[in-house]
């Protein structure tokens, strides 16, 4: 049994903030490595994947234990571009507190804000690391004083960089002098002040001249979340890491919430070239050990434990057993996916996501040799990441996958090619639309030839609230049609609306069950769960529906000589704007854009601002678009508007995979 503390750190950042190499230079201050890897050099150890090293980038979430004093850390470093989101969204489900870096230089960008709205919803405990001190044009008391502003967060640095003439050193907090004619430490100061009523006297009074004292007083409030230790250092230079470790095991609580029973979630599920199929699990519960048989809720069946191993510093490590609180990987012979839960424990993740797949694009092999190689291929990354909700399109022959961006499609392309030795070619990404009805109607369904089968409904369609999803409601007698029946009408309902009239997934819909029979002799479950489709797109034939695309919300800052030229590009891709703020020399700009108009952006705007603005955009729901020819979808697969078809093809005439698209 282990008696060490376990806690499990997430390392977060925008791209090229230096996680990376943070994490290399912790593995090396607490003697977990001989010497910290290089990003540059490709000797990351976080960074394994051929495509990490020579991109110099992470493109997935990696775990590594090592011990410092009486805690065991199991560090998780995460992808800083935001087209790897879905990493850091599965990373952030099982993470016990974070280290945020931000470079000191750059300050706070724009993946910076997407990462800390997560960080705030989860209510983790978070600590700043200042990175790049080194780097010439920095200013830490700007990038201090601006961090607090836009983020809304009063900070306490426990150190201070003192950079003269390229030298470079740091102040603890408690041996500090003159505290007051620090502007970093001073503002730390004030913020302990607004917080503590007690300290709040003693600074009134000027009584200030123990740093010790002082910051023996702001530990509480540091723990609790009141305040947000902040450090500086250099992870290039090794300045500020043993200080940062210090305080990972002073002020991250190990008061963590835990079970008495076998407990764990799924995080990530990779392909092994020698051990094949590896699930991440952190358990939430007692000792888990080899053959254990343990629930998956996602499969509804339990499943077995073949072997456990641990990340370690020199790779993957054999173990019996893995403890309360402790990542490892298991495999099995089931096929366990990201996201599914272990035992009987409501461990799901509710939180919002950084990660939002609203682009689709078809994929192609350039040899049609490889048509069936590239397929099998496509399967496995999906595993890798689902958030690619990848679809296999038999009778076309197509590929569909789902993304966040173009790096994402390029690193695809180059793991295609590095693993399975795959030329592949990725068509020009296209937005995911979704549907909702127009209005209300009425769809009928009479399924009862040939026989032995019986399932009569009708089913009444209606415009739901925006945002409210899918909405279900049953009228109809339990004399008319048994509860056993109702079970597999909501169980069809789902699938059935992953393609409306016009090939997107429908939402914001009320569907109501108001007539229907079932018949003693000839009904059996199967024919209400091939009907429903068959009636409920009658009922959205009847009514139509309109399109819902994809909205951005936007932040944008840059230097005010930009404001009209901003200003005047997103006019012309019909955004929606709000009135600017101004900041000194620089001014804020928030409103809403279509997707589709906007996923080029990026691009011109880092041209138009010579890579200083910054630009945020995040998901912000749907809105109504005019429908025209060029966005509406074919139908994949047998639509349930061909009844005939669909039955025989239900009934096994075609035995053809399901062909759902959304």
């Amino acid at each position: 049994m282990s008696t060490k503390n376990v806690l499990t750190i997430g390392i977060l950042a925008h791209v090229d903030a230096g996680k990376t190499s943070l994490t290399e230079c912790l593995l090396h201050a607490a003697g977990a490595t001989a010497q910290a890897g290089s990003v540059d050099k490709g000797s990351a150890i976080t960074d394994a994947l051929a495509l990490e090293k020579s991109r110099g980038i992470s493109i997935k979430a990696s775990s590594i234990n090592f011990n410092w004093k009486d805690t065991q850390f199991q560090l998780v470093d995460t992808p800083g571009h935001i087209d790897f989101a879905a990493e850091v969204d599965r990373s952030l489900s099982v993470l016990d507190a974070v280290i945020l870096v931000v470079s000191a230089k750059e300050g706070v960008q724009a993946h910076t804000l997407n990462l800390w709205e997560s960080l705030k919803e989860r209510n983790l405990p978070v600590i700043i690391f200042f990175n790049k001190i080194d780097r010439d044009g920095v200013y830490p008391e700007q990038v201090f004083s601006d961090f607090q502003k836009e983020l809304q967060a009063p900070l306490f640095a426990l150190n201070s960089p003192n950079i003269t003439e390229g030298q470079y050193s740091l102040t603890a907090f408690e041996k500090s002098v003159n505290l007051a004619e620090k502007p970093i430490l001073n503002q730390s100061i004030e913020n302990l002040a607004e917080h503590d009523e007690e300290f709040l006297e003693q600074y009134l009074e000027e009584n200030l001249d123990d740093p010790k004292d002082i910051l023996k007083q702001a530990i509480p409030h540091l723990k609790k979340g009141n305040l947000y230790p902040a450090l500086f250092g250099s992870a290039k230079l090794g300045i500020g890491i043993e200080a940062l470790l210090k305080n990972m095991e002073l002020l991250i609580p190990s008061d963590q919430k835990y079970y008495s029973t076998p407990s764990a979630k799924v995080f990530k599920v990779e392909l092994h070239d020698k051990m094949g199929r590896l699930a991440y699990i952190k358990s939430y519960g007692s000792t888990l050990k080899t053959k254990d048989s343990i629930l998956s809720q996602q499969l509804e069946q339990d499943i077995k434990i073949n072997q456990i191993y641990k990340a370690e510093t020199t790779g993957f490590s054999q173990v019996n057993e893995l403890h309360t609180g402790e990542i490892g990987l298991i495999t099995t012979s089931e096929i366990i996916q990201s996201g599914d839960i272990l035992g009987n424990q409501e461990l799901d993740d509710e939180f919002t996501k950084i990660s939002n797949a609203v682009l689709a694009v078809e994929v192609k092999a350039v040899e049609d040799k490889n048509y069936q190689k590239l397929g099998e291929a496509l399967e496995i990354l999906n595993m890798e990441d689902p958030i690619l909700d990848f679809k296999w399109f038999k009778e076309e022959k197509e590929f569909h996958i789902k993304i966040l961006g173009p790096i994402q499609t390029e690193v695809l392309k180059d793991s295609l090619e590095q693993r399975w030795d795959i030329e592949a070619e990725f068509l020009p990404p296209k937005v995911v639309y979704k549907e909702t009805p127009s209005k209300s109607a009425e769809g009928y369904v009479r399924y009862w030839m040939p026989k032995p089968c019986w399932a009569i409904m009708t089913f009444k369609i209606e415009p739901g609230p925006s945002g409210s999803g899918t909405q279900f409601t049953n009228h109809v007698r339990t004399s008319d049609i048994s509860q056993k029946y109702i079970n597999e009408v909501k169980r069809a309902i789902p699938w059935t609306l992953k393609q409306g009239i016009h090939g997107y997934e429908v939402t914001d819909i009320q569907i109501t069950l108001i007539k229907g029979e079932e018949h003693s002799v000839h009904s059996n479950p199967g024919d209400f769960l091939l009907a429903t489709p068959m009636g409920i797109m009658r009922g959205l034939e009847n009514a139509g529906t309109d399109l819902l695309e994809p909205m951005y919300a936007f932040e944008i800052k840059a230097h005010q000589e930009l404001l009209g030229a901003v200003s005047s590009d997103l006019s012309q891709m019909q955004a929606q704007l709000e009135s600017p703020f101004f900041d000194e020399e620089y001014f804020i700009l928030k409103g809403r854009v279509p997707l589709a108009e906007a996923m080029n952006y990026p691009i011109k705007f880092n041209a138009t601002t010579s890579g200083k603005g910054r630009l945020k955009f995040k998901l912000d729901g749907y809105e109504k678009t005019a429908l025209t020819e060029d966005k509406v979808r074919a139908y994949r697969g047998v639509s349930p508007l061909d009844e005939s078809q669909w039955i025989l093809h239900m009934r096994g005439a075609f035995k053809a995979d399901e062909r759902m698209m959304t």
